[in-house]
């Protein structure tokens, strides 16, 4: 079967939290990375996003959701449950974005947060460096 074309909106300004179906080919992708046309909520900073070209994103899926593991964050999407896969990140250029989608609340941001500094032993760092 084949994926489901989904024409191009005019996007003009990213924000940080916001969804969008973004594509991505199998051509691209090897093992467990995540393919095809799919929503991904952009997590990098505003500053960032100002330029216009690169953003930083996570993907979400509606599969698997009955168990969370520490690097997955639970999200509801257009009333659609979901999580999002914070060991999936990685930079996207514009031209992939195709539709937006809807926004993550500030709850489902802090979890994401939290979950992405203990993905990466930041809470550590911070605490071997003397921040708390």
């Amino acid at each position: 079967m084949g994926e489901r074309i989904i024409v191009k909106e005019n996007i003009s300004v990213v924000r940080k939290c916001e969804g969008y179906t973004y594509r991505v080919s199998r051509r691209e992708t090897e093992g467990t990375e995540l393919m095809k046309t799919r929503l991904w909520f952009i997590f990098s900073t505003d500053f960032l996003n100002k330029w216009k070209k690169r953003f930083v994103v996570i993907p979400l899926t509606s599969k698997k959701i009955e168990k969370i593991y520490n690097y997955e964050a639970p999200t509801l999407v257009n009333n659609i449950k979901g999580k999002v896969l914070i060991d999936q990140i990685r930079t996207v250029n514009k031209s992939r974005l195709l539709k937006y989608e809807g926004k993550l609340t500030k709850k489902e941001m802090k979890e994401i947060y939290t979950r992405f500094m203990e993905l990466f032993n930041i809470w550590d760092y911070l605490e071997e460096e003397g921040y708390f």
